[in-house]
């Protein structure tokens, strides 16, 4: 299966720099979202989706909007040792101010049985770009790991 993502590797050694594409603006959330957990573990799959976390996220920028929501994600996971696979998104947009409605579905790590790959210590606003290119929304991203 093709994901939708893709890590780049000429960028830097200490972080890990994603290119999220997706048809729709909920999509790469979604997608950047499932990227962002894929950095930190080797299987998705491996992650059960027991637990619902719901949180809201709001910016007056679409793309801090994608950057809060990522943000949220890593505090999650050092605070309360949670991954997430699936995400349901719902975004609300108005003329001054955008808000994305979530439930991440995961678990606690279970260092058993998730094949850790790298700590994401925090997303970077360094080349941080969403763009909408005629009909797709395109996302780059720099982790710092």
């Amino acid at each position: 299966m093709e994901l939708p993502y893709r890590y780049i590797d000429d960028i830097s050694v200490a972080d890990a720099a994603i290119e999220v594409n997706s048809d729709t603006l909920e999509g790469i959330f979604i997608d950047s979202g499932k990227a962002l957990t894929n950095t930190m573990v080797d299987d998705l799959k491996s992650i059960r989706t027991d637990i619902e976390y719901s949180f809201k996220v709001e910016s007056r920028e679409i793309d801090l909007l994608l950057y809060e929501f990522l943000e949220k994600l890593v505090i999650e996971k050092d605070a309360n040792q949670m991954l997430f696979s699936e995400f349901e998104v719902k975004i609300n947009q108005t003329e001054n101010n955008s808000i994305i409605s979530v439930i991440a579905h995961g678990e606690h790590i279970d260092y058993n049985r998730h094949e850790l790959c790298a700590d994401v210590k925090a997303v970077t606003l360094h080349k941080f770009n969403l763009t909408k290119e005629k009909e797709n929304w395109k996302a780059e991203m720099i982790l710092d790991i």
